[in-house]
C-alpha cells in the first residue's frame, strides 16, 4: 500500500516513465515496478500520453 509520502523505487519510476511513453516492460523490473506498468497501461492503453518535447518537464516536476 502506498502513502502520499511514498517514494517511487528506482525501477518503479523507469516502469511508470516506460508506461506513460509507450516504452515495452522490462522483465528485469521488480515485481512493484511491474505491476505499476501493467496499471498505467491499463489507463493508457499503451499510448505514449506524454510529448517527447515535454517529458523533461514532467518528469522534473514528478521528481520535484
Amino acid at each position: 500500500m502506498y502513502t502520499d509520502d511514498s517514494v517511487l523505487t528506482h525501477d518503479e519510476h523507469k516502469a511508470a516513465e516506460a508506461a506513460f511513453r509507450g516504452l515495452p516492460l522490462d522483465s528485469d523490473w521488480s515485481r512493484g515496478a511491474q505491476l505499476i506498468y501493467i496499471g498505467i497501461l491499463e489507463v493508457t492503453h499503451g499510448r505514449d500520453v506524454v510529448e517527447d518535447c515535454r517529458w523533461e518537464e514532467v518528469a522534473a516536476a514528478v521528481g520535484s
